[in-house]
């Protein structure tokens, strides 16, 4: 079957077809269970953990494999796809090779970014062409970190919670043009507007910070986003949010938070295909986030004496040759995300979130460095290790020897679980465990 009409047929009937039971985990040795033995919602729910009624999550889990083969807590660094997801990609593929340059397979094929591009729009709340499509969150920090002529002296802030990926770019600009990097502090409780003002100053030219971060779970909210917007573009300063964790893991509406440019990938919380992400800038700033970076497929317009004009709409920032089958792929993870349903997965993170909260207080030793309350938390559940307890070895020893995948982050005690909506109270319960027992 062409697989873009595949794509819209059957959507309910996909779910309805799924297996009720969660596949085999590894959380048996954990539970002192016996071996091969697995953990069910039914099982979950006979220690008084009310997973019966989640019978959606079951289904879910039954379509994403990585999910079985251990305790899956990495999404904030790789997402795990759905069997749904990587069909896509496959079919596409085998469609386009059966004659890329042939009009019956590359006008199909032809469609597919376009397609995305609305899609996500539609989604995160952006207009079709606020969107451009990029290959991961990185690609998109730096469009908007190279589209200004920065000259010595001018200066950007970013906070002391932010991935290496805008982090690097700022060094290189440094580097190159002699700008200024200040720092603000997003630790869990300062005060987003308080921390920025006390940086602003004359020679600003951009802010850049993380929509959530990597590094503590924190999130701006929509309404103080918001505000710093209002803040910054009344003194010409471009506002930039990476948003790696945001899309999946929290609610996300690019008009409403009102930035700049707003970056993000797919392989994360989408739980689409490595390669694939987005920039979504808004229209009004289209002219001045300036290309650094252009080729086919940017212009509009061109010619052999020198002229071209640009593509009117955030596409412009793209260019080349393109692996249409990963972007169909994206498109199709955001279809499955959305069968599902944003919100209900919204409050599924957040149910498993206030799980993980009493986990930890119940258990010596361990504190939080994420925000405790709503609006300010996420699915990036960060736990503060016991003096002595280093989270790179912790991290290396549950993956080896419990089948848990965790994530050390910035600071040498943090630990990251990343709790996604597939994820299960048992699963928090026994890394929790877990990590108690070699922290000791």
């Amino acid at each position: 079957m062409n697989p873009s009409r595949r794509r819209f047929l059957g959507q309910s009937a996909r779910w309805a077809a799924l297996a009720p039971v969660v596949p085999v985990g590894r959380l048996a040795a954990l539970h002192g269970e016996g071996a091969g033995a697995g953990v069910s919602e039914d099982a979950g729910a006979r220690r008084g953990n009310n997973l019966a009624q989640d019978a959606w999550v079951a289904r879910a889990r039954a379509r994403i494999p990585a999910s079985s083969g251990s305790v899956y807590m990495q999404t904030g660094g790789i997402g795990p796809s759905p069997i749904e997801v990587i069909d896509e990609v496959k079919d596409r593929l085998d469609f386009q090779n059966q004659g890329p340059a042939h009009p019956d397979y590359a006008t199909d094929m032809a469609r597919v970014e376009p397609d995305l591009r609305a899609q996500l729009g539609r989604v995160f709340g952006a207009e079709t062409d606020e969107v451009a499509l990029t290959h991961s969150t990185s690609e998109g920090i730096s469009i908007v970190a190279w589209s200004l002529n920065w000259q010595p002296g001018d200066e950007v802030i970013i906070s002391n919670i932010e991935h290496p990926a805008n982090v690097v770019p700022w060094y290189v600009l440094r580097d190159r043009y002699g700008i200024v990097i200040r720092e603000i502090d997003l630790s869990s409780g300062t005060h987003l507007l308080d921390e920025v003002r006390a940086q602003l100053s004359a020679r600003t030219r951009m802010v850049s910070i993380s929509h959530v971060s990597r590094n503590n779970g924190r999130t701006i909210r929509t309404d103080e986003s918001a505000e710093l917007g209002r803040l910054l573009r009344a003194r010409g300063i471009r506002y930039h949010l990476d948003g790696a964790q945001g899309p999946g893991c929290v609610i996300t509406d690019f008009r409403s938070l009102g930035c700049d440019c707003y970056s993000t990938c797919g392989h994360k919380w989408l739980l689409g295909p490595k390669g694939t992400g987005a920039l979504f800038v808004r229209r009004e700033a289209l002219d001045d986030v300036q290309l650094s970076w252009a080729g086919s497929h940017s212009h509009a317009t061109m010619d052999y004496e020198g002229n071209y004009t640009l593509l009117p709409s955030a596409a412009r920032y793209e260019f080349g040759t393109r692996a249409l089958a990963d972007f169909a792929g994206l498109g199709r993870a955001v279809d499955w995300m959305e069968d599902i349903g944003l919100g209900r997965i919204d409050d599924r993170i957040q149910s498993l979130v206030d799980h993980a909260i009493e986990a930890v207080d119940a258990t010596s030793g361990l504190t939080m460095t994420s925000p405790r309350t709503r609006p300010d938390r996420s699915g990036v559940f960060v736990l503060k290790l016991p003096g002595g307890c280093d989270a790179t070895a912790l991290y290396n020893d549950l993956r080896d020897n419990a089948g848990i995948l965790a994530s050390p982050v910035r600071q040498p005690r943090d630990l990251r679980l990343s709790i996604h909506f597939f994820n299960i109270r048992d699963e928090i319960d026994a890394a929790v465990a877990a990590i108690s027992e070699r922290c000791a």
